[in-house]
Parts: structure tokens; C-alpha cells; sequence
């Protein structure tokens, strides 16, 4: 398990990365129906939906809690977890 500096960390960088969606992004996903794929795509580029899956498989090899607070920031922020969580 990581440290709660550590965890600080994760959850700082998901939501410096959640801010850069603004209102007007899942405003028009919403309108649209749409997948919100660039957001997922960032967070899987930056690592945090791999956080689940063991480093032998191209992941970061972490835990639960850390996993849980990439999403409770996610939700923090208002943006889409379903598509998240569903990709870790």
C-alpha cells in the first residue's frame, strides 16, 4: 500500500487532469450521448486506469486503495467514473 504522501500525489495529479475537462465537455457528451473518450484515453495514457493490473502485464501494480482514490477524484470532479471504473 502506498504512503499518504503517495496517495496525495495520485489523487493532486487525477484532479489536475479532471479540471482540464471543463463543464462544456460533459455538457456535450451528455447532449450527445457520447463516450467520453479522450478523458478515458488520458487517464490510461497517464497511467491511472492501469493502476489495478500487475506491472508483469504493463500496469502499475497497485492496489485497491490507490485505485479508489483515482476514482473518488474522478467523481470528485464530476466527470464520468462509469467509463472509468469500467476500464480498470
Amino acid at each position: 500500500m502506498s504512503t499518504a504522501s503517495d496517495l496525495g500525489s495520485i489523487r493532486e495529479s487525477v484532479k489536475q487532469l479532471c479540471e482540464s475537462y471543463g463543464e462544456d465537455y460533459w455538457l456535450e457528451l451528455d447532449r450527445t450521448r457520447g463516450f467520453p473518450t479522450a478523458f478515458v484515453k488520458e487517464l490510461t495514457d497517464s497511467g491511472f486506469l492501469t493502476v489495478l493490473i500487475p506491472e508483469e502485464y504493463g500496469g502499475a501494480g497497485l492496489g485497491v486503495v490507490e485505485a479508489s482514490v483515482v476514482m473518488e477524484q474522478v467523481c470528485r470532479s464530476g466527470a464520468h467514473a462509469g467509463a472509468c471504473h469500467a476500464q480498470m
